[in-house]
């Protein structure tokens, strides 16, 4: 049996390899609209997880928009260096 450290909020992993981030999780991250990008960083305890704000980012994405975003996070094995490159490949679709 894992022990579970007192303060650690625990979430499921899909048949998919999905998780949903927990609502306390959430909260603290101000993840709070559909298309909240999150960014995961490996670190050597594990991994950080941080929300992603775009300077001069609009709202809202179009729908053209969130079928490009889906197609770029279907890409397995793809990581950017940073959001000009992620910005440019979204272009690119």
């Amino acid at each position: 049996m894992v022990k579970i450290a007192d303060k650690m909020i625990v979430g499921t992993v899909t048949s998919k390899g999905q998780i949903t981030i927990p609502s306390k999780i959430r909260e603290m991250l101000h993840i709070t609209s559909k298309g909240d990008m999150v960014g995961f960083i490996p670190i050597k305890e594990g991994v950080m997880i941080k929300h992603l704000e775009l300077a001069g980012a609009k709202e809202e994405f179009s729908e053209e928009e969130w079928d490009k975003l889906e197609k770029l996070a279907n890409r397995k094995g793809r990581t950017y260096r940073n959001a000009k490159s992620f910005l440019k490949a979204v272009s690119k679709l």
